[in-house]
């Protein structure tokens, strides 16, 4: 017999966090198992409503998330029709803030930023 699927990781740095007011974060962590706060090297972006994570060549930027883990991958496809098609979701390498570093799906904008303004720090929502 096959050794069960291990969960798969999905790195979050917007709308779907733990604690936001939308029908798809609920989703997601009704069934996810929270695993830490994470980080990758990237930019983030202020659309406003939500953020947009971009993959990023400077030195030291880095977004900052939280890292679910999902008990069913089937989940990241309602994720997908959430995100839409200005994100397209790719695995990365995050790291936990304990320094452990895992393979994580993670959406990233792929659609033109317009007048978007670089979120300092990397982590939204803005305070």
């Amino acid at each position: 017999m096959a050794p069960p699927n291990p969960p798969t990781a999905l790195f979050v740095y917007g709308t779907l966090k733990r604690g936001f007011p939308n029908p798809w974060s609920r989703r997601l962590w009704s069934q996810a198992r929270y695993a830490g706060e994470a980080s990758l090297p990237g930019r983030l972006y202020d659309l406003g409503a939500y953020p947009a994570f971009v993959e990023s060549g400077e030195e030291g930027e880095r977004v900052h998330g939280e890292l679910a883990l999902l008990p069913d991958p089937h989940l990241l496809a309602e994720l997908d029709f959430y995100e839409g098609s200005a994100y397209t979701r790719e695995l990365r390498t995050v790291e936990l803030h304990n320094g452990d570093r895992v393979e994580a799906w993670i959406y990233i904008f792929r659609a033109p930023l317009g007048g978007a303004r670089p979120v300092a720090g990397g982590r939204w929502p803005l305070e």
